[in-house]
């Protein structure tokens, strides 16, 4: 089998430290012991088994529960907080108690079980559970013997999938499994459940996919990265490198967040720009692209009830794909995906309520969003969106945050993401520890400490994120070293390290517009360094798109907090405009992420007249 260039620390010696990383980590911690094991959680499943229970049950889709499990296994790793460890143990052997009553329980299709199969995997392999490994293998027997492989393999969610939707993620964790415990039939229903389809299309760069599922056809490339890991083939790299490749330049807004409508490769090369402007614009309304082709195949009409990420399982999906990219390569450039999203998809989302209630769509659209836990999609039972997939996927968004700060290899430690955390490691036999201490992401500098008993030589490597392009700077215990500091690298400090030793990281932000596609280069979301700002009111922008900084200023006493200059907001030159990071706006204010802009009032007046 292929070995990772990094290692990963899978959710081991790394504490986080105050900071709302940790903040929200905890209270989605807090929140998901909370819910009732027996009463809530298995409801449902003790009812199809034949069991009693006096419980209302989960109103929605109902629980995830091998998302579940997959959270308090890894939030455990990284806490030690034995509530949690109980919690998993009470919920799997509630599940085990009903499957053994009624093997029916476990005929819940290609997209439950997988996840399911993934939470048993994480009990085993972040909890030490011995006693999963035959219901792994049980549940696999179920499956091969249940799922039917004659469909279509296109991809397209249609009812041609016999409603085996997401089959395309199968191999992920059935390859996990084979590396795990070696059994043939693992590897065998992995490599059935393929996907060259789209693999192979990536692979060669071809553009001709057609609309797609977005977030679960981003997780399948965490099932073409098994596949490199357990075959040694090649094509399977090229697939992920490709395919980060065609996604991050093509296919994601300015947050990091994709597929509006929950559509990814759209027909129209400016779906993402369409996706964002009012449904009463002329370039939608003149041209039809009201209209477009959706992920089942069919014809469908815009609608903002669809948002333009579903913000929990996209962030997900690429934090597993940018997590293997980095241990597969190990290049710094992967970090930078997962980063967008760390801040302004995760960070971004109001914590979840104890009635399930969770931002399922993050939507950018000119004329204005909210976050809301309200949901429009009423479903064709009565179900409301609450505990539902982004339930499962957000409490495993927060539990990443330990396992994707930090990577090591035999010369030493790489740091990846500026989380505040505390990293335990080994280097040449000594145990060291290494603080990250900024105030990320809201300073641009980070502050690191060695703890170490006694001088230890190792190399320790800081990614120099994709937006650091001003003047960069590293100082060692105050001195000001002369190292490059190249965007999308690995900034490298190989030396013999003390006790108390000191880095210091300053990477300036700066601000920047970034259009929505090239189709809509007037189209544009405002960024400062990794943060995704947000106008306060709905507006038209006029003024140089190359230099912002030159018509829109700090607001004094306020961080991270820029307001236009007189003049520059359409037709009224009184009106000045503020910008605030995404991240931190609450629920249920509106906010303006994508503008309309324009160098200056003559061509947006001869916009305005149509000529």
């Amino acid at each position: 089998m292929i070995e990772n260039k990094l290692s990963s620390m899978d959710y081991a010696h790394v504490t986080l430290l105050d900071s709302p990383f940790r903040r929200q980590r905890d209270e989605t911690l807090e929140t998901y012991l909370r819910v009732p094991t027996v009463e809530d959680i298995l409801h449902r499943v003790r009812l199809q088994a034949g069991l009693p229970s006096s419980a209302v049950g989960m109103v929605g889709w109902g629980p995830s529960i091998g998302q579940y499990l997959g959270a308090y296994a890894k939030w455990y790793r990284s806490t030690g907080d034995k509530r949690l460890r109980q919690k998993a143990l009470d919920l799997f052997h509630g599940w085990c108690e009903c499957a053994e009553k009624n093997e029916e329980v476990m005929n819940v299709g290609t997209y439950v079980w997988e996840k399911l199969l993934g939470g048993f995997l994480d009990l085993y392999e972040f909890m030490g559970l011995e006693e999963v490994r035959p219901w792994v293998l049980r549940i696999t027997e179920y499956a091969h013997k249940t799922f039917d492989p004659n469909i279509p393999r296109d991809g397209l969610q249609s009812d041609a999938m016999k409603g085996q939707i997401e089959w395309y993620t199968l191999p992920e964790n059935l390859f996990r499994a084979w590396q795990l415990f070696g059994d043939p039939l693992y590897r065998e229903m992995a490599e059935e459940w393929l996907y060259p389809y789209l693999w192979d299309k990536l692979a060669a760069g071809e553009k001709d996919i057609g609309p797609r599922h977005a977030y679960s056809h981003v997780n399948s490339l965490s099932s073409a990265a098994r596949a490199y890991l357990v075959t040694e083939d090649p094509h399977y790299l090229k697939v992920i490198e490709k395919g980060y490749k065609e996604l991050t330049e093509n296919h994601i807004y300015a947050t990091g967040g994709y597929g509006p409508g929950e559509m990814l490769f759209g027909e129209d090369p400016g779906y993402l720009g369409n996706a964002v402007l009012p449904t009463w614009d002329r370039e939608l309304t003149e041209t039809n692209k009201l209209v477009y082709r959706n992920f089942v195949g069919a014809l469908s009409t815009r609608s903002d009830a669809w948002g333009s990420c579903e913000v929990s399982c996209c962030s997900w999906a690429v934090f597993k794909l940018c997590n293997y990219l980095i241990r597969l390569t190990g290049d710094a450039r992967y970090g930078d995906w997962c980063e967008k999203l760390l801040i302004n998809g995760v960070l971004g989302q109001p914590p979840i309520t104890d009635k399930g209630q969770v931002l399922y769509y993050a939507s950018y659209f000119l004329d204005g969003a909210l976050k809301s836990y309200e949901d429009r999609r009423l479903q064709h039972l009565g179900q409301n969106f609450v505990w539902q997939c982004c339930t499962g996927t957000f409490p495993q968004d927060t539990a990443e945050y330990a396992n994707m700060i930090a990577y090591y290899d035999s010369e030493g430690l790489y740091i990846s993401q500026l989380i505040p955390a505390a990293v335990d490691f080994t280097a040449q036999g000594i145990p060291v520890t290494l603080f990250s201490e900024g105030d990320f992401p809201a300073s641009p500098e980070a502050h690191f400490r060695l703890r170490s008993p006694s001088p230890v030589h190792f190399t320790l490597r800081i990614r120099v994120p994709s937006w650091a392009t001003e003047s960069n700077q590293v100082r060692v215990n105050g001195e000001a070293l002369d190292l490059p500091l190249v965007p999308n690298t690995w900034l490298t400090l190989d030396r013999l390290w003390k006790d108390g030793d000191e880095v210091v990281l300053s990477l300036p932000y700066r601000l920047r517009f970034q259009a929505v596609d090239p189709q809509h280069p007037n189209v544009v979301a405002l960024c400062y360094g990794p943060l995704t700002l947000a106008c306060e009111e709905m507006t038209v922008l006029v003024g140089d798109q190359a230099h912002p900084e030159n018509w829109i200023l700090p607001v004094e006493g306020e961080q991270n907090v820029f307001r236009t200059l007189p003049g520059h907001s359409g037709f009224y030159p009184q009106i000045c405009r503020t910008f605030r990071p995404y991240y931190t706006i609450g629920l249920m204010k509106w906010y303006y992420l994508y503008n309309r802009i324009y160098p200056d009032m003559q061509t947006l007046d001869r916009q305005h007249q149509g000529t």
